[in-house]
C-alpha cells in the first residue's frame, strides 16, 4: 500500500532505520530500547519479523519527555 493511498489521517508505520534517524542514535539503540522496553523502545511491536511503531505513538511519547524537561 502506498503513502497516497492510505485512508485520511493515517501514517506508515515507523520502522527501525526512520526512529534511528528521528531520535539520532545507531539503530541497535532502538533494537536495545525495544528489548529492556526503555525509551521509546516500549512503544514497538513485531510485525512479523520487523519491528514497528505507531508515529502517532512516537509523537505523543517526544511532547510527554519535552513536557517532563521543562517541568524539571
Amino acid at each position: 500500500m502506498s503513502h497516497a493511498s492510505l485512508p485520511t489521517g493515517r501514517r506508515p508505520l515507523a520502522k527501525v532505520p526512520e526512529l534511528a534517524a528521528h531520535y539520532g542514535v545507531p539503530e541497535k539503540t532502538i533494537h536495545r530500547w525495544h528489548q529492556t522496553q526503555t525509551g521509546a523502545g516500549a512503544l514497538m511491536f513485531r510485525v512479523g519479523k520487523y519491528l514497528r511503531a505507531r508515529w502517532d505513538d512516537i509523537d505523543r511519547y517526544d511532547a510527554e519527555q519535552a513536557g517532563r524537561r521543562r517541568a524539571a
